[in-house]
């Protein structure tokens, strides 16, 4: 504007400074220097306060408040220099400054004083940072007069952006959990497109890249809720399947890793029985009134394998193959352990396509003939009897392999079986009468003895199952050569070892020794 000097000045000269003065083009208007979120149109002439002038200030109402935080703010000024017909060297000091007042007139902003306008410009846009303290409803411009030689200037507009705070990012892997322990091993891979989403000030959704990670970015501080969609087909999370993110201001949140590990599926298994019977009226079907036949044989084959698994008829007839998969079978009843003078009214064998999970109870075989119903059987047990009671208790070890006769004083005939896995023999088939049952001492395990009798006369009737045949076995300490029958079959020797006994126990005249106990002599 025009220069204002302290001399006197004429009256000419007056009204030509103060047309000068007032004289502001429609281009202030127009200017978008300031355009932004609270932008405030001034145009305010700004009078030398030194020399007297006034207005060297003004306060202006804002139309919206502006909030309390941070800002860039631009201040234009303008001085119409380029149509002014006098020298314009001496436009000096041409500044003002501006603060922001609160709804009770406290300052919450002042800004810095805005340079000088250069003599060949009209316009100078001044642009700094702004902090306020409290939210803002009026602003007040100030002429800064600097220095003596000091000229008018327009304070045209100003213009607050806020500044967006410090933003952040959520991320960061989902992997195949291979030994699934739940935490992101170096050998690990990551896993390609597994749907991530998120909720909170931010919401949206993203999928995992080629080597499994993911991340949302530029989020502001906040509470968010990182969720991970299904896995491959075929497995399972080993990870929680959402993340609670509390993301500070400029804070990179790494660790909302998820892992699936594959899931094993247990195939259904399935079952194939059931009864090996006396077929009596010779029909091919299990009646009623018929009985199963005991201590038979049945084998299950798979077709194109070799080898067979077998198991014998209960005391019921009945036999079970348990825990299969899915698949064909071949079940083959071996006559051979049949009662004698019977034969087959069924076929000996059947195939069975076996669906997963399904128990199949119609491989049942026939057979008829004989001249004497043989329904009885005869068992049980032989186990080693650690604490040589004579009596299988829980927790004690069965024998395998061990043989076992049976003889038949009508018949004058015998017959053997032999103990499976579970310990256990039978002798199926049988008719009613008396039988004698013993075990083969020498097929036990080496340097054991019995700790029960070594044979057992059993009465059968017709259909009975005697399972009380029981055989005992205890380890034996070394054969001492010492003879004497004085004990009888329970003989006991007690032998004086300074102030200690040991109490020996030989079940028969020709068994071994064995420790019972050891006790204190006083």
């Amino acid at each position: 504007m025009g220069t204002l000097t302290r001399g006197r000045l004429s009256l000419l000269s007056l009204v030509i400074a103060i047309i000068g003065l007032l004289a502001v083009p429609a281009a202030v208007a127009d200017s978008t220097a300031c355009a932004s979120d609270y932008d405030v149109t001034i145009e305010t002439l700004l009078l030398n306060p030194n020399g007297g002038w006034s207005p060297s200030e003004t306060t202006v109402a804002l139309t919206t408040p502006i909030p309390a935080g941070d800002y860039t703010l631009a201040m234009v000024s303008y001085d119409d220099h380029s149509n002014k017909g006098v020298d314009q060297s001496d436009q000096l000091n041409e500044q003002w400054f501006m603060q922001l007042l609160d709804a009770q007139g406290a300052v919450v902003f002042e800004s810095g004083v805005s340079p000088d306008l250069p003599d060949g410009q009209d316009w100078l846009t001044f642009n700094s940072s702004a902090t306020l303290t409290g939210e803002a409803v009026t602003m007040r411009v100030v002429h800064a007069a600097i220095g003596d030689n000091v000229n008018s200037i327009l304070a045209s507009c100003a213009g607050f952006t806020p500044v967006p705070p410090p933003v952040g990012s959520i991320g960061d892997t989902v992997w195949l959990d291979t030994d699934g322990n739940g935490l992101l091993d170096g050998s690990e891979a990551g896993i390609a497109g597994i749907v991530v989403g998120l909720g909170g000030p931010v919401v949206g959704s993203t999928t995992t890249a080629a080597d499994g990670t993911y991340s949302f970015g530029d989020l502001p501080a906040g509470t968010y809720v990182v969720t991970v969609g299904a896995g491959p087909a075929g497995t399972a999370l080993t990870s929680v399947g959402s993340f609670t993110v509390e993301l500070a201001e400029d804070e990179d949140f790494v660790d909302a890793d998820f892992g699936f590990t594959p899931v094993i599926v247990e195939p259904e298994l399935g079952s194939i029985g059931d009864t090996v019977w006396l077929d009596a009226n010779s029909d091919g079907v299990l009646d009623g009134d018929e009985f199963g036949i005991a201590g038979v044989r049945v084998l299950l084959t798979t077709p194109g394998t070799t080898g067979a698994v077998e198991v014998v008829t209960d005391a019921a007839g009945n036999y079970l193959f348990a825990d299969l998969l899915a698949g064909s079978y071949d079940v083959t009843v071996d006559v051979s352990t049949a009662p004698t003078n019977t034969s087959l009214t069924t076929p000996g064998a059947k195939t069975v396509n076996l669906a997963a999970g399904e128990d199949y109870p119609d491989a049942d075989f026939g057979f008829a003939g004989g001249s004497v119903l043989a329904t009885s059987a005869i068992g049980d047990q032989v186990w080693m009897d650690d604490d040589l009671d004579g009596i299988f208790d829980s927790g004690e070890s069965v024998l395998a392999g061990v043989t076992l006769s049976l003889f038949d004083p009508i018949s004058g005939t015998t017959q053997t079986a032999v103990t499976g896995a579970s310990g256990q023999y039978l002798f199926a088939a049988l008719t009613a009468g008396t039988y004698e049952v013993t075990v083969i001492s020498s097929t036990a395990p080496e340097s054991t003895a019995l700790t029960t009798v070594g044979t057992y006369a059993i009465t059968l009737s017709d259909g009975q199952t005697s399972l009380i045949a029981d055989f005992g076995f205890a380890q034996a300490l070394p054969t001492t050569g010492f003879e004497t029958a004085d004990f009888g079959i329970a003989g006991l020797v007690l032998l004086l070892i300074g102030a200690a006994a040991l109490v020996l126990v030989r079940p028969g005249s020709k068994a071994p020794w064995h420790l019972v106990n050891a006790y204190e002599v006083r």
